[in-house]
């Protein structure tokens, strides 16, 4: 190897050496503010203040004010999902056998695909999943009040996929597996990433806290 082959052989070392730094470096920057984020969102305050009447799978009329008093947790579901929206409900499942109480906490999976999910649709769903429960509602409802109001209040939101965006047929939306938990008071706790190690941990532990709070109130 001639001189000149080294000198231009160690300016791409180099240049590799420096473009894998900044890729290092600006991935842990977003990690980050991810994280900041995330512990942002854990000490919001916010109220549900308002209501919307919706439907569940047994076609029974539900109001978000009648859970007042009882600790839940509220996600987006749609029964085209294609696998996320079952891995959300499946560790809420988990959440909930963790609970002792489970008078004291309720689910709530709101459909982000209120056009196409009929109650039918919702109830096949849940049973397909074994989910069913008097203590968890899959919720649907007009589309366009619906969809605004789970933005609103919760800031639950999809985005619908282009067809060139889908990998399936059923790859409708795109949309973050967010948990928002509410406590009895009707206080937003935060917003978690089921799937993220540092969220679930989160998710669990300030849901048994809400819990716990709300004993304390009722002096139990």
């Amino acid at each position: 190897m001639n001189r000149e082959t080294k000198i231009i052989y160690s300016f791409v070392v180099i240049a590799l050496l420096i473009v894998g730094a900044f890729i290092f470096l600006w991935t842990l920057k977003i990690n980050q503010m991810n994280q900041v984020k995330l512990r942002s969102n854990e000490n919001v305050e916010r109220i549900v203040d308002r209501d919307i009447s919706t439907t569940d799978a047994d076609e029974v009329t539900r109001n978000f004010f009648d859970l007042k008093g009882k600790v839940w947790l509220i996600s987006h579901v749609f029964t085209r999902c294609p696998g996320q929206c079952a891995g959300v409900c499946a560790v809420l499942n988990d959440l909930r056998e963790e609970v002792s109480d489970k008078e004291l906490l309720h689910l709530v999976s709101v459909s982000l695909d209120p056009a196409h999910d009929k109650p039918s649709h919702l109830k096949v769903f849940s049973e397909k999943h074994e989910l069913a429960s008097k203590d968890w509602w899959f919720l649907t409802g007009d589309p366009e009040p619906l969809n605004r109001y789970m933005m609103e209040v919760f800031s639950l939101s999809a985005q619908e996929k282009s067809e060139e965006q889908r990998s399936s047929p059923d790859d409708l939306f795109a949309h973050r597996p967010m948990v928002v938990l509410v406590d009895h008071n009707l206080k937003i706790r935060g917003w978690y990433d089921p799937f993220d190690e540092r969220g679930n941990k989160s998710l669990r532990k300030n849901l048994f806290s809400a819990i716990n709070d709300m004993k304390s109130s009722k002096g139990s």
